[in-house]
């Protein structure tokens, strides 16, 4: 996913800005009898242990993410009959219409009284729209889905900087088990930073 990809580059910069934070401490408060700070763990391994130790310890929070999908699906029988109800609905406004109009034109009371045995308009374009109504009524519909995406992500994470023997680590400013959505989660800032030297 884009977001994550873009959290991922971001976390890869923070760290490296760990890194390059706590080494200008060291060299700020160094004198000049200063030797290498002894490291904390006997090796990489137990190191590693302990950075995962802690990224465990801290627990994770919930980034959720929704998703509309569209998609087709055919009408049921009760849709179906909604439609025709619909059509015919249509046609019969179509035939007041035409009768409407007929009394409107007719200038005597015996053409008065030809216009109710008018049912149907008269002209093909009419006959030919009556047809169309139940012919060209669909068969399907689109509906909408709201698809739910959730992944866990750990609140502290940690990366090797073999050059300084050490794993630089953070802790985001989360609650353990909080539910973020991806664009709280980009706007994430920073509660610690830790290393595990060895």
């Amino acid at each position: 996913m884009v977001f994550a990809t873009v959290a991922g580059s971001g976390i890869l910069g923070l760290l490296i800005y760990a890194g390059v934070f706590y080494a200008n401490l060291r060299r700020s408060t160094a004198t000049s009898e200063a030797q290498l700070p002894i490291p904390a763990y006997p090796s990489q391994a137990k190191a590693e242990q302990a950075s995962k130790r802690w990224i465990q310890e801290g627990g994770n929070f919930t980034i959720t993410s929704r998703q509309r999908v569209r998609r087709t699906q055919p009408l049921t029988l009760l849709e179906r009959r909604k439609l025709e109800l619909l059509a015919d609905e249509k046609r019969r406004a179509r035939i007041e219409a035409a009768y409407e109009s007929c009394l409107e034109k007719a200038a005597t009371d015996l053409a008065k009284e030809l216009c109710s045995f008018q049912q149907t308009p008269l002209n093909d374009d009419s006959r030919a729209a009556d047809a169309g109504l139940n012919s060209g009524l669909p068969t399907t519909k689109v509906v909408e889905d709201v698809r739910v995406l959730t992944s866990d992500r750990p609140r502290r994470q940690c990366t090797q900087v073999a050059s300084y023997r050490r794993f630089n680590c953070l802790e985001f400013d989360v609650e353990k088990n909080a539910d973020l959505s991806p664009e709280q989660q980009n706007s994430l800032e920073i509660r610690a930073y830790r290393q595990f030297r060895y």
